[in-house]
């Protein structure tokens, strides 16, 4: 009588340890991301109904890829119904590549410009959020086969910000991954060719560290849209991601559209 109760006991302990045990196992190897924004390109338009607002140049969407098509200075920016000014802490992702010319632009805390922002925006041409907004800050990383410049634009006074060599030279037609850790002080900017290791989550070590270089950019709050552009050349993106500090949608965790994504990441290595 007293073995055969026990066989439930033991049954129901046996689960209980399980359960517990996965428990405490799961977080050591599955990572929470959060994606705030995403864009694979295999839809959409840029008609003012997607996610992309042209500012500037000649843009479309062809072959699963957002392209510019004008060579020249070019901007495009976040749609407002796509992007949450309240995002300061995040990891912005994304595939570019140079099919013409040189020095693609990455920008990200990207306010209202008074039309001066490199003179990327003419007036009235940002979205109507951006226009709306009081505040006058942009920034903007070159990458090109000399290296990385951050430049600043404050009120219509540019700087360049940062400069630095890059350890990937550039050149037209490979695909480059670019990762901008951004926090409420700091950013840090990463620059890879090499997708097997990207997809592992390594990015190399950052090109710019404004942590480590002791410094601090004029706009505390780090807040700001995302965008891309041109001065010179033609480009295409892919695989745009916004997602909460720590995540990596380009790992083999990653689900859905990510997987795919990691799929061929593994058929280019």
């Amino acid at each position: 009588m007293n073995k055969t109760n026990s066989l439930p006991r033991l049954s129901l302990f046996v689960a209980i340890a399980v359960l517990a045990g996965f428990s405490i196992i799961a977080p050591s190897f599955v990572q929470a991301i959060e994606i705030l924004f995403e864009d694979n390109f295999r839809g959409g338009k840029l008609d003012g109904s997607g996610k992309w607002h042209v500012a500037l140049g000649k843009w479309n969407i062809q072959g699963g890829e957002l392209r510019n098509t004008s060579g020249d200075k070019s901007l495009i920016i976040v749609a407002d119904d796509h992007w949450d000014p309240e995002w300061v802490d995040y990891w912005l992702y994304a595939k570019i590549r140079i099919s013409a010319g040189s020095e693609p632009a990455i920008f990200w805390r990207f306010h209202s410009d008074g039309s001066q922002g490199g003179n990327f925006s003419p007036a009235g041409s940002l979205p109507k959020q951006m226009q709306e907004s009081g505040r006058r800050h942009v920034i903007y990383w070159w990458f090109n086969q000399g290296g990385a410049v951050v430049q600043r634009d404050v009120r219509t006074i540019i700087k360049a910000f940062e400069i630095t060599e890059t350890k990937t030279k550039i050149g037209a037609g490979e695909d480059y991954y670019v990762k901008v850790e951004n926090s409420a002080k700091y950013y840090k900017l990463y620059l890879s060719d090499q997708p097997g290791a990207v997809a592992a989550g390594n990015f190399g070590e950052a090109i710019v560290d404004l942590e480590a270089l002791g410094k601090k950019d004029l706009n505390i709050g780090g807040e700001g849209r995302i965008g891309f552009g041109t001065v010179n050349g033609k480009i295409t993106v892919d695989d745009v991601f916004v997602t909460t500090p720590e995540g990596n949608p380009f790992s083999v965790e990653a689900k859905g559209k990510l997987a795919t994504v990691w799929g061929e990441l593994k058929a280019g290595q």
